[in-house]
This record gives structure tokens, C-alpha cells and sequence, in this order.
């Protein structure tokens, strides 16, 4: 008997037909008084605390009381009814594997259940482990024992909706539409063609005001004309990615379409997956920019410090443009990779609403760990 409300309160408090085990200040403040066994796992430092935040009593109970048997991890003077808990045996009973599962207390039971043998049905209440704080790592360990428990023969009844899954495969994929693809591509098309007309135009203009360091110091209309293409290029790199990414998608759609009777579905991992990779390679290309910019800025002063329209000038003026061009190709590849990425998000975005709409929070979470073998 766990401590979340909801399903705690489906417990049939009359019934005298079970064994009643529960968790830590559940009897000493009153939760569950009517419980036949409790466990106490964390250590004395915890259960001794005066300031204990759900039973400021506790180890005065732990201390006096002597009719409910108390699991810890040792047997303590300081508690007259303690047992300890047999870890060495269960870690046995599973061929000491290391991957035991005993990531929370409620496992820690079911596994002495599982170690007893003497119940027919266990049924768990108060265990919903919804919130992706510590529950997100002690699930498994529930999944775990509730799969070896029935391994066992053993009737297990889980009260809450933790692992209600739809089944792979056959129930409640939820897909994306192929024309989603083609309708991106025509909502992107239209900008494209216009900031490539005016990144090529600004870019004319940095190549002039580079061409005027050969004889003049025209610094900061290189830096101006240099900013306006960087900007240019964020948005056409951007919209470029976005654009091939869908084209990709496209092109695959069609070959599951050809080869499925015009069926086809892209899992979440699918566009998570190429997320991770796009921002990889932008990171990485970003790096290449950042070391570039820092060359190019050495070259730019040995460039101002040669003797205007002498031979040494000219020829770290080229190489100033060879730089440069460098420069601009790479941070264009970044921002592609970038905007990959940001295409694969918003899909992701999108297939978490769908998700949510087919069955809510709990649909969501199981649609999102199904993909992981898709």
C-alpha cells in the first residue's frame, strides 16, 4: 500500500482477507493503522530524524510500538519489532545478478513476496510513480518484480494505470500525415527564392568592400557588409535545412509508400533521432566557424599593416578572401544542420500533441518509450 490518494482510496479498507504491508510513516501517522507489516529501509540518520516531515513521531513509534513487524536493513536495538531484510537471499533467489531492480522500496517488497512464496495474489495500491523525478528510475524496478512475480505463478493487480500500454503494433500508432511533407515544402518555398536573390546581393557587397582594403582601410564597411550576410545566411541556411529536410522525408515516405501499399509512418525516435544528429553537425561546423573568424581576423590586421597597394598586401588580400569564403560556407552548412534540426523539433512538438489527444499523459509516456524499439 503505497501513499498516492487516488488509488489508495480503491482499497476495500473493510476487507480482512489480506495481509496489509506498507511503507515507512504510513502507521505511525495514522495513514494505515490497520497494516500487518511495514518497512523502514532508509537509514537511521532518516527514520530517527525529530523533524521528520510526514510523522515527527516516527522513531517514538518505531520505539515503542511491539504488534506490527518492521523490515529495515538490519535488526536495530532501537526497535523492538525489527527484522532485517534478507537482501543476500533475494540477491540469491536471482542468480546475483546485477541488475536486481531494487530501486525503491515497493520492489524491495514484491521481491520479498516473490522470496515468501506463501501469497497467491498480490495487489499493490497507492503506486502510481507518474512524475519524472526519482519515479522515472524506480518504474523499471516495479515492471521488474511485477513480471517476476507472475513468472511465479502469483495473480498480481496493479491499482493504477502506470503500465497500461497499448499494444505494439497494433493499436493506436499515431502517424503523421504524408501530405504534412509536401504542404512544408510549398510553405517554404516562397521566402527562399528571396533571400537568396538578397544574400547574393549582399554578398556582392562585402566582396567590394574587401576588394577597398587593398588601398584603404574599409574596416568597418567590411564589418557591416560582413554582419548583413551572417544575418542573411541565418535565415537562408535555416529555411534551406528545413526544406531539405522535408524533401527527405518526402523521398522516404515514397519508397515506404511504394513498398507497403501506400502506407507509411515515421516513429517519434525517428525525428528525435535526426534531431540529435543535425545539432551535432551544427555544433560541429559551428567550431569550424569560430576558428575561422578568429584566423580571419589575423589575417585582417597583417593585412592593414602592409603598406597599402604593395605586392604583400595584395597577396594577404587574397588569402583574406580565401578565408573569408570559407567562412561563409561553413557557417551556411551550420545553419542548415541547425535548421534540420529545428524541423525535426517541431514534428517532435507536433506528435507529443497528437500523443496527448489520443490518450493523455499516460498515452503519452507509453507512445514515447515504445518508439525506442521501432
Amino acid at each position: 500500500m503505497g501513499s498516492h490518494p487516488r488509488s489508495r482510496a480503491m482499497f476495500d479498507r473493510t476487507r480482512t482477507d489480506c495481509d496489509i504491508w506498507v511503507f515507512n510513516e504510513a502507521v505511525s501517522n495514522g495513514t494505515f493503522p490497520e497494516a500487518t507489516l511495514c518497512f523502514q529501509m532508509h537509514l537511521p540518520a532518516i527514520w530517527r530524524n525529530p523533524q521528520n516531515r510526514n510523522d515527527p513521531g516516527h522513531f517514538n513509534w518505531l520505539n515503542k510500538q511491539e504488534e506490527i513487524p518492521v523490515y529495515m536493513m538490519d535488526v536495530n536495538p532501537d526497535v523492538p519489532r525489527s527484522l532485517k531484510y534478507p537482501i543476500q537471499e533475494i540477491l540469491e533467489m536471482i542468480g546475483n545478478d546485477p541488475n536486481h531492480f531494487l530501486t525503491s522500496t515497493v520492489p524491495q517488497a514484491m521481491a520479498l513476496a516473490a522470496y515468501q512464496n506463501q501469497y497467491k495474489r498480490i495487489e499493490i495500491y497507492g503506486v502510481a510513480m507518474e512524475t519524472n523525478t526519482e519515479y522515472q528510475f524506480q518504474r523499471e524496478g516495479v515492471a521488474y518484480w511485477y513480471g517476476f512475480l507472475k513468472g511465479r505463478g502469483i495473480d498480481v493487480y496493479f491499482a493504477d494505470e502506470t503500465f497500461k500500454a497499448l499494444l505494439y503494433g497494433y493499436e493506436g500508432e499515431v502517424a503523421l500525415p504524408y501530405e504534412t511533407f509536401e504542404m512544408r515544402i510549398a510553405e517554404l518555398r516562397p521566402g527562399f527564392d528571396n533571400l537568396e536573390a538578397e544574400y547574393t546581393g549582399a554578398a556582392k557587397m562585402l566582396a567590394l568592400h574587401v576588394d577597398e582594403l587593398e588601398h584603404r582601410d574599409a574596416t568597418k564597411e567590411v564589418h557591416e557588409s560582413l554582419n548583413k550576410v551572417l544575418e542573411l545566411s541565418n535565415k537562408l541556411g535555416s529555411l534551406n535545412g528545413a526544406t531539405q529536410e522535408n524533401e527527405r522525408y518526402k523521398a522516404k515516405a515514397d519508397k515506404m509508400r511504394e513498398a507497403a501499399e501506400g502506407e507509411f509512418i515515421f516513429s517519434r525516435q525517428e525525428f528525435e533521432s535526426a534531431a540529435k544528429n543535425s545539432q551535432d553537425k551544427a555544433q560541429e561546423f559551428q567550431v569550424q566557424v569560430n576558428v575561422l573568424s578568429g584566423q580571419g581576423e589575423l589575417v585582417h590586421q597583417s593585412l592593414l599593416s602592409a603598406a597599402k597597394g604593395s605586392p604583400k598586401r595584395k597577396k594577404l588580400l587574397d588569402g583574406y578572401r580565401a578565408l573569408l569564403d570559407r567562412y561563409l560556407k561553413t557557417h551556411n552548412m551550420a545553419m542548415i544542420y541547425a535548421g534540420a534540426s529545428s524541423e525535426n523539433f517541431k514534428y517532435m512538438s507536433i506528435l507529443d500533441k497528437k500523443i496527448r489527444a489520443a490518450g493523455g499523459s499516460k498515452s503519452e509516456a507509453v507512445l514515447l518509450e515504445r518508439t525506442q524499439d521501432a
